[in-house]
């Protein structure tokens, strides 16, 4: 009897272990977000963070070596241009898992959660969207990483200029808020509140 509850126990065990060391699939589940999810989340992050750096060390230290450089790696066009394609990339893949998705949390804040979630999908898809329409209108030339996309043209169509000029430094800022918010309010979730929900995205298993 002793023996059989041994190895019952042991048995258990291993099953457990087994599910923590597979459960982290490509799709996502309710518990946790899989692979690509997290993959498309993190490059987000990096494209973004990118942009930002470049843009402040140029703003903070004008035209030298280490700005020169970081222009080299991320040229502000061709890094909104990733972040376009990516953003669009989740919101597919998104749609694909919506019924399976780790749910947001009840009551005010998870709905605040969804808002902020809303807003960032938005700006990420205006803020290269309506910048490169500026750029067409204006008859630039369109480049990602030094390969021409669309060439030089004599054109000033000012409804495709005007939004960008309007809003996009604005908006822009918006975004480094958010993100900043976004990044406080993950560390809130790990560290005060010691919930799951950071874990969901960086866990291996939501746990």
């Amino acid at each position: 009897m002793v023996k059989e509850a041994a190895n019952s126990t042991v048995l258990n065990n291993r099953h457990a272990s087994t599910s923590a060391h597979t459960s982290l699939g490509w799709r996502d589940s309710p518990n946790y977000y899989g692979r690509i999810s997290r993959a498309l989340h993190w490059l987000t992050a990096a494209l973004v963070t990118l942009q930002f750096t470049v843009l402040l060390a140029w703003r903070g230290m004008g035209e030298n070596a280490i700005t020169l450089f970081l222009a080299s790696i991320g040229p502000h066009g061709s890094l909104g241009f990733m972040i376009l394609i990516v953003t669009l990339a989740r919101l597919g893949w998104a749609w694909a898992n919506r019924k399976q998705r780790p749910p947001h949390q009840p009551g005010l804040g998870g709905r605040l959660a969804r808002l902020v979630h809303i807003t960032f999908y938005g700006l990420l898809l205006w803020l290269p969207a309506f910048a490169i329409l500026r750029q067409y209108g204006r008859g630039g030339t369109l480049r990602f990483y030094g390969m021409e996309l669309l060439p030089e043209a004599e054109r000033n169509i000012t409804w495709m200029i005007a939004p960008a000029d309007l809003l996009h430094g604005p908006l822009s800022w918006l975004l480094c808020g958010l993100v900043i918010g976004h990044i406080a309010m993950a560390l809130v979730h790990r560290f005060w509140l010691k919930d799951r929900v950071l874990a969901r995205m960086v866990g291996s298993s939501g746990r």
